[in-house]
């Protein structure tokens, strides 16, 4: 039916239309539902683990400047005081290297995974189990 709303002047491929419709079925499905309303604060208020909480500079998928700082809140309500939390300059969603973060650029970038935010990991490990690698 939205495709129809295209325009007579629209021309669009069957793979459009398959990708269209598997889009549209993603965002009714009951999983998404949840994901859109769920509020993930009194879970975190429930964590008494050590975080490590890592967000990309600039991540398009998860803001985090809008994010951040709304986790950090909510684990140190909940009494959590081994909190670390790190936004990484230059990183997208995925935490490689990237100019724009946008969801297109993925496929373009060579780097699986960051190998500083690896050893920012590796670190933050170190820390908090008291042991240093070899």
């Amino acid at each position: 039916v939205l495709l129809m709303q295209l325009g007579s002047g629209a021309s669009v491929s069957e793979a459009q239309k398959a990708v269209f419709e598997t889009q549209v079925e993603s965002y009714v499905s009951p999983w998404f539902r949840t994901f859109i309303v769920l509020d993930p604060k009194p879970y975190l208020r429930k964590i008494r683990c050590p975080v490590l909480v890592l967000n990309g500079e600039l991540d398009v998928q998860v803001d985090p400047e809008q994010n951040l700082p709304v986790i950090e809140k909510a684990l140190r309500e909940g009494g959590n005081r081994r909190v670390s939390v790190r936004q990484l300059p230059g990183l997208n969603h995925l935490f490689q290297k990237a100019k724009t973060g946008l969801l297109n650029e993925y496929s373009q970038i060579e780097e699986t995974f960051n190998p500083e935010t690896l050893q920012i990991i590796a670190d933050w490990l170190d820390d908090i189990t008291g042991k240093k690698r070899r």
